[in-house]
C-alpha cells in the first residue's frame, strides 16, 4: 500500500509519527516497517491509525478521499457518490476552520500582545535585605483547575474562577509568611493549572468539562495571577526559578503560559523560567535533583526509572532525589531505590463527575524547604479551610 499521501507535517504531531510513515514507504510490509524501526507490529499499527485519522479530519485518506482542505480547516463531512460500476464519481467536502489551530492563534496573538507589554511596562522588583544562602523553597501548586465550574448543591463544595483565584493567592502569602527566608525560590506549577485547553471546554484529549465563563477571560486571569505570585516570590527570593509542567487538562496552554511568563521577565535577571517542552522536566540545586511530571499515565515505578535512565548525570551528582508530582488530587510518599517520589495535594474543589464517583481528598498546597547540601529540612502547609 502507498503511504505517501501520508507523509504531510499537517497530518504528523511527533517525530515517531513521520519515522513511521517513511519506514511503511520504505518497506513493502508493516512487518518489516516495524523490523526496521526496532517496534512491535502493534505499535507501528496504532501510530498509523493515529496519522490516518490526522489525516481524515483534513479529508485525505487512501479510501476514495482526496481533496485536501486548506491550512487551517478541518472536513466537517465528506459526501461521496458512486456510478453503477462502484467508481467514485463525485465528492462534496465541508470544512470548517480547525478549532485547535483557531486556539494556537488565538494564544499566540495573546501571548505576542504580552510580550510587547511586558517588554514596556515590566517595572524591576527590589530584592530581599537578607536570605538564608543555602536554602530552596518549593512552592507545588497542585493542579489547580481555574476556569473549572462546581456547584455545592451538587458537589459539596463551590469553585469558579475568583474562588480559584482567591484561593491561591491566601495561599502564597500564607506559605511565604510562614516559610524561612531562603535565598531561592521555585514556582512549581505541576500541570492542569487550567481546567481546559480550548474554547470549546475540552481538556487536551477532548472530554468535555464544566467551566466557569469563557475561555479567553479564564487565560486572561491565569496569566496575571501566575505573574502576580512570581513577583511575591522575586519580593521574598534572591532568585526564582519558574516551572510551568504540563498537564492532561493544559498541555497547550502550558506551553503558551511558560512563554508568557518569558515574556513578563524578559529583562529580569533573578528570574529563570525553565524550558516545559518536555513531559518530565529536570531540576537541580546543590546537592538536589527534583525530578517533575504532572502525573498521567505513570506510576511511583516509572518515575524512579526514567530518573535512573534519562537523567543518570543528575542523578550522579546530587545525593538527594525527589519526584514530584500531582495529577491525582490526593498526596501520596514512597520511596524507591534511594528516590522520594510525592504526589502533592491539590487546592482544587471537586466536579460534579467525580463528585459523583465518590473522589475526594484533602485540600493542600504545600512549601518545602531544602538545604543545599542535606535535602529537605522542614515544609509549610496551607489547607484550603484556612481560606477567609
Amino acid at each position: 500500500m502507498d503511504y505517501s499521501h501520508l507523509l504531510n507535517k499537517r497530518f504528523l504531531d511527533t517525530e515517531i509519527q513521520e519515522n513511521t510513515i517513511r519506514a511503511l514507504i520504505d518497506c513493502p510490509t508493516q512487518a518489516e516497517a516495524a523490523k526496521k524501526l526496532g517496534r512491535n507490529l502493534k505499535s507501528v499499527e496504532e501510530v498509523l491509525s493515529r496519522v490516518r485519522r490526522n489525516a481524515a479530519n483534513r479529508a485525505v485518506s487512501d479510501r476514495d478521499v482526496n481533496h485536501p482542505t486548506m491550512e487551517g480547516f478541518s472536513a466537517k463531512f465528506v459526501t461521496s457518490r458512486y456510478d453503477k460500476d462502484g467508481n467514485l464519481a463525485g465528492q462534496y467536502v465541508r470544512q470548517e476552520r480547525d478549532k485547535e489551530s483557531l486556539l494556537k492563534d488565538r494564544l499566540q496573538d495573546f501571548t505576542n500582545g504580552l510580550i510587547d507589554s511586558a517588554k514596556n511596562k515590566y517595572k524591576p522588583v527590589n530584592p530581599p535585605r537578607t536570605t538564608v544562602e543555602d536554602r530552596l523553597n518549593v512552592y507545588a501548586i497542585g493542579d489547580h483547575h481555574l476556569g473549572m465550574y462546581s456547584f455545592k448543591a451538587e458537589t459539596g463544595q463551590n469553585y469558579d474562577v475568583s474562588i480559584a483565584e482567591n484561593l491561591l493567592e491566601q495561599s502564597f502569602d500564607s506559605l511565604i509568611t510562614r516559610s524561612p527566608n531562603s535565598d531561592s525560590g521555585l514556582f512549581l506549577n505541576m500541570g492542569d493549572f487550567l481546567h481546559t485547553d480550548s474554547v470549546s471546554g475540552l481538556t487536551t484529549a477532548g472530554t468535555p468539562q464544566d467551566t466557569d465563563g469563557r475561555y479567553g477571560r479564564t487565560i486572561d486571569h491565569a496569566a496575571r495571577l501566575m505573574h502576580r505570585m512570581i513577583t511575591r516570590l522575586l519580593q521574598k527570593h534572591n532568585h526564582v526559578y519558574v516551572i510551568n509542567v504540563q498537564g492532561n487538562h493544559d498541555k497547550n496552554a502550558s506551553l503558551f503560559m511558560n512563554q508568557i511568563m518569558m515574556a513578563y521577565f524578559h529583562n529580569e535577571p533573578r528570574i529563570t523560567v525553565l524550558c516545559n517542552q518536555k513531559k518530565f522536566i529536570p531540576f537541580v540545586w546543590g546537592k538536589t535533583f527534583i525530578l517533575t511530571h504532572h502525573g498521567d499515565g505513570i506510576n511511583a515505578q516509572k518515575m524512579y526509572e526514567v530518573a535512573t535512565r534519562d537523567y543518570r548525570e543528575e542523578w550522579g551528582q546530587c545525593n538527594f532525589v525527589y519526584g514530584y508530582t500531582a495529577h491525582l488530587h490526593h498526596k501520596t510518599v514512597e520511596e524507591r531505590g534511594g528516590m522520594i517520589i510525592e504526589q502533592m495535594g491539590v487546592l482544587c474543589a471537586v466536579d460534579a463527575y467525580h463528585a459523583g464517583k465518590g473522589y475526594g481528598a484533602g485540600r493542600t498546597m504545600t512549601c518545602v524547604t531544602h538545604h543545599k547540601h542535606f535535602g529537605e529540612l522542614e515544609r509549610q502547609t496551607f489547607k484550603a479551610e484556612m481560606a477567609g
